[in-house]
């Protein structure tokens, strides 16, 4: 028998030698527990290993670090997280890394291990090895490590296994989750993504939320939005991942309009970088975009696909919109002249359809793009045209996003304030803010709401979704709100812990979107 005593970072070996003789073993034991009751006569955290000499294999594979790794074996961190589960209701996220190690890098993973208090024994995670980095940009202080030290910023956290957390996106298993600010008023990201996964059909996807407490080291950093990272997986981006080192086209991809130009990236000038004018009568050059590749690619042949099949999805809606000139793909994505047979379809009720809305409709998801546009001017979004706005298609077979589809709405630091009436993502930023922050808006969606036929598809599913259901009446958008009031009452004494959170605010926040409810109605409803 091999009894190991650790007492903060010191370690005491006591080897007893035995046999298979029952009394012999039992007085080597006896000796070697009555040693160690002596020695742990101190008030210093002991943490106690015991291995069978003759279980050679088991004790070959237990690491046994210098410093606790498994810090739940500590009774100080075991207590503290008995101690939370019986006084916390609000999910929560405790991570525990090693070596006390602290966490302020964007770009490495600290080893770390994490548990889950306020949920059901089903969904509990019980010390998970993961890593966890600092994310974002401006809300990470662009990596700033002192800012970041003294201040709460945003996580990632990336599980070894895959893993449900309290149940986000119907137990969904995945190892890529992230921690979003709250900040005051604490509803921004949760109702957004409310409104996400409640307006877009057809398996799009929107990250699945909650709001949370979270500790580092048994440090509170805060309120926080736990939700899913935008990534390909079948129960997330629902498109094909590119085996490693495959080098066809016919796989799916995964990309963001992004402003920061940091690879893999490439760029489109939108035929051109022609003038439009947009719905408030404001003409500007269309600006040269950014679209960072989020999935993985293994040849320029790849780059070089995705580059044109974009770059001539929006050549076909500007053509159409613009000039009355009607292309559509060939066999290998390149533009040709659509041919009248192919121009003369009906709607759902018999009518002619604008030709322009036929080949946008045989070009690119026009389902997606309306879901995503009401989420972003429902929520007065300014930053919809400039970085976290993402889509997706998939070439291979079969696939389940065939065409260019918008996807996973993101990012609501600019939005949900100010003025409650105006159009924001359909229009130029105005020039006191593009002087400021640059140019950050929409170029589809510029092109597109110009159009009578598409502001008629985004009237129809705002109709849709203000349509009251149910035994109580309720539309989809009025039960989002209820949910939300829900939530602050629910949790409103931890939502103000330590003073991160203001419910006050939250109400202020639920207020303002109510007001814009009533514009886009006004807008919108048919």
């Amino acid at each position: 028998m091999i009894i190991l005593v650790q007492k903060n970072s010191k370690k005491t070996q006591l080897a007893v030698t035995g046999s298979y003789c029952p009394l012999t073993a039992a007085i080597c034991l006896s000796l070697a527990i009555l040693t160690m009751v002596i020695m742990l006569t101190s008030r210093a955290p002991v943490r106690v290993f015991a291995y069978s000499v003759f279980d050679t294999e088991s004790l070959e594979k237990q690491h046994i670090p210098k410093a606790p790794v498994t810090y739940a074996a500590s009774p100080s961190i075991s207590q503290f997280l008995s101690k939370l589960a019986s006084s916390t209701t609000i999910p929560t996220v405790c991570v525990y890394t090693k070596d006390n190690a602290e966490v302020v890098s964007r770009d490495t993973y600290v080893e770390c291990e994490v548990y889950t208090v306020g949920s059901d024994e089903a969904h509990r995670i019980d010390g998970a090895a993961a890593g966890i980095r600092v994310r974002g940009n401006s809300t990470a202080y662009e990596g700033d490590v002192e800012l970041i030290r003294a201040n709460q910023v945003p996580y990632r956290i990336k599980f070894e296994k895959k893993c449900s957390m309290f149940g986000l996106n119907n137990d969904a298993e995945c190892k890529n989750w992230v921690l979003l600010k709250a900040e005051y008023d604490l509803l921004k990201s949760d109702i957004a993504f409310r409104f996400g996964r409640s307006f877009l059909r057809n398996g799009n996807f929107c990250s699945d939320g909650t709001l949370a407490h979270m500790y580092l080291n048994g440090k509170f950093m805060g309120i926080y939005e736990l939700c899913e990272q935008h990534q390909i997986n079948k129960n997330r981006v629902n498109i094909a991942e590119t085996p490693e080192d495959y080098e066809g086209i016919d796989t799916g991809y995964f990309l963001e309009l992004d402003n920061r130009y940091e690879p893999p990236f490439f760029t489109v000038n939108y035929d051109g970088n022609p003038k439009v004018t947009d719905i408030n009568g404001v003409t500007k050059s269309l600006k040269t975009d950014c679209y960072a590749i989020k999935s993985d690619f293994y040849s320029d042949e790849q780059k070089q696909f995705i580059t044109k099949y974009v770059s001539n999805c929006f050549k076909i809606l500007y053509r159409a919109c613009e000039k009355g000139e009607y292309y559509v793909f060939d066999e290998n994505y390149d533009l040709k002249k659509a041919k009248k047979k192919q121009l003369n379809k009906k709607d759902a009720d018999g009518n002619p359809m604008d030709p322009a809305e036929v080949v946008a409709d045989m070009a690119v998801d026009l389902d997606s793009f309306v879901d995503v546009f009401l989420v972003y001017e429902l929520t007065a979004s300014r930053d919809v045209g400039e970085g976290s706005f993402f889509m997706c298609a998939d070439f291979s077979d079969p696939a389940n996003i065939k065409k260019l589809t918008f996807t996973c709405p993101w990012d609501f630091e600019w939005a949900m304030e100010g003025e409650t009436t105006g159009s924001y993502a359909k229009v130029f930023n105005s020039k006191a803010f593009s002087s400021i922050y640059g140019e950050r808006s929409n170029n589809w969606y510029i092109l597109l709401l110009k159009q009578d036929w598409f502001k008629k598809r985004v009237c129809e599913r705002w109709s849709e979704l203000r349509m009251p259901k149910g035994k109580n009446r309720t539309s989809i958008i009025e039960k989002c709100i209820k949910q939300e009031k829900k939530l602050l009452k629910t949790y409103k004494t931890e939502l103000t812990k330590n003073g991160y959170g203001s419910v006050k605010a939250a109400e202020n926040l639920l207020g303002w979107v109510e007001k814009r409810i009533k514009w886009m109605d006004g807008e919108y409803l048919k």
